[in-house]
C-alpha cells in the first residue's frame, strides 16, 4: 500500500481521472474531494433500539454490529485505503470496489454469491447555488449488513436517519433489503425535485429569449443542455437496475420489498416521462431563440423598408429642385417653397395611414 504507484493524474479543479491501459480491479478515485477524512456513520439495529455511532478516522477495526441488522454509511470514498479495508472485511471484490471508486458508473444492479451490488447517480437541487448537484451513490448489502458509499457529506440521507429515529419507523423491523430500497426511492424522489428545477429552468430561459435574446443567452442554453443530458443519460440505466434489482432470485430480497420496488419502478417511470419532455423542450429552445432573432431582424427590415419607403420619394422631391435650372417654373412661384413643404408633410401622413392601414407598424 505504502509503494502504490502512480496511477491518475488530477486535472480540472481537483478531479482525478484513470490512465488507460489499468488491469481491472486497480482501485483510483476519479471524482472530487469533498471532506477532508473518511467517515464512517454505523447504525445498528438491535431488537428494541437503533444505535449510533461515529467513526472520523476510518478505522474499519472498530466496526460493530447490532444484533439485527448494521447500516454502514460511508462518507469520503477517496480514502482508497479505507474503502480496500472494507472490500476486505465484507468480501467486497476490487472489481466492484473500482465501480464504487469510478464516481461516473452508469445506474446497475448486480446480484453476487456473497451479497447484492447497487450503484446509482443521486441528482439533487441546492437551492444556496441554484444548481443541481451530481453525486455517485454505491450500495452493497448482505442479510444484516448494509454499506452505502458517498464522497459528499450533505444530507442526502437525512429522512432516511429522521425515520430510523422513529420508534413507530417499520425500520426497526426491516432487512437491508428494505433499506436499499428506501434509500434508492430517496434518490428517485431527488430525480423528481430535479425534473422541477429543469421545468423552472426552461421557464427562465423563454422568458430571457423572449426579452433579451443575445449572445450569452445563447450559451447559457447551451451549458443548460449538457447540464440536463448528464441526467438524462442515467435515466434509462436506473429503470434498468431497479428491474433487476426487482427481479433478483437472491433470498435476501423479500417479497415484501419487491412489492415496495414495483412502486419504486413506477415513480422512475414518471420520471423517465417527464424527463423526455423536457428533453423535448430544450431543443425546442433552439428553434424558439433563433426564431426570435429572425422575428426581431425582420420588424429591423420592416421598420427600414417603411422608412425607405417614405423619404426615397422625397429626396426624389428635393433631389428634382435641387438642381436650380431656370427654366423651372415653380422656382419663380412664391408659393412654391411652402408647397412642396406641404405636400411632402402630407404624402408622409399618407403613407403612414397606408402602413397602419396594412399593420405594417
Amino acid at each position: 500500500m505504502k509503494n502504490r504507484p502512480k496511477q491518475a493524474t488530477q486535472y480540472e479543479q481537483g478531479r482525478i481521472y484513470k490512465k488507460p491501459g489499468l488491469p481491472p480491479g486497480t482501485l483510483v478515485f476519479t471524482g472530487k474531494r469533498k471532506v477532508q477524512q473518511t467517515m464512517l456513520h454505523i447504525t445498528k439495529f438491535d431488537d428494541d433500539d437503533v444505535k449510533r455511532e461515529l467513526i472520523t478516522n476510518g478505522d474499519v477495526s472498530r466496526i460493530h454490529h447490532g444484533s439485527r441488522m448494521t447500516w454502514i454509511d460511508v462518507i469520503g470514498i477517496h480514502d482508497v485505503s479505507v474503502i480496500e479495508q472494507i472490500g476486505l472485511k465484507y468480501g467486497i471484490s476490487n472489481l466492484l470496489l473500482e465501480d464504487i471508486l469510478d464516481v461516473d458508473q452508469v445506474p446497475k444492479y448486480m446480484d453476487l454469491d456473497n451479497g447484492n451490488f447497487l450503484s446509482f447517480q443521486s441528482f439533487s437541487y441546492d437551492k444556496t447555488s441554484q444548481n443541481i448537484i451530481k453525486e455517485q451513490i454505491s450500495i452493497f448489502f448482505t442479510e444484516t449488513v448494509i454499506i452505502s458509499f458517498q464522497e459528499n457529506i450533505n444530507d442526502t440521507f437525512q429522512p432516511i436517519h429522521e425515520r430510523v429515529d422513529n420508534s413507530k419507523s417499520r425500520f426497526r423491523s426491516r432487512m437491508p433489503d428494505y433499506m436499499a430500497y428506501a434509500l434508492i426511492d430517496l434518490i428517485v424522489d431527488k430525480y423528481n425535485e430535479a425534473t422541477q428545477y429543469f421545468e423552472d429552468k426552461i421557464e427562465e430561459l423563454e422568458y430571457k429569449i423572449e426579452t433579451n435574446p443575445d449572445k450569452a443567452l445563447k450559451q447559457d442554453i447551451f451549458k443548460f443542455r449538457r447540464e440536463f443530458i448528464n441526467f438524462l443519460k442515467t435515466i434509462t440505466p436506473i429503470q434498468e437496475a431497479i428491474i433487476k434489482f426487482k427481479s433478483s432470485t437472491s433470498e435476501s430480497i423479500k417479497l415484501e420489498t419487491k412489492i415496495y420496488l414495483a412502486d419504486l419502478l413506477d415513480h422512475a417511470q414518471h420520471v423517465s416521462s417527464l424527463a423526455d419532455t423536457y428533453n423535448e423542450m430544450i431543443y425546442a429552445l433552439y428553434d424558439l431563440f433563433h426564431a426570435e432573432l429572425n422575428y426581431r431582424a425582420n420588424g429591423v427590415i420592416k421598420t427600414l423598408t417603411v422608412i425607405s419607403t417614405i423619404f426615397i420619394p422625397l429626396t426624389f422631391i428635393v433631389g428634382v429642385y435641387g438642381m436650380n435650372f431656370n427654366q423651372m417654373p415653380e422656382l419663380r412661384w412664391k408659393y412654391g417653397y411652402p408647397a412642396v413643404w406641404i405636400f411632402m408633410v402630407l404624402f408622409t401622413f399618407a403613407t403612414l395611414i397606408y402602413f397602419k392601414y396594412r399593420k405594417w407598424t
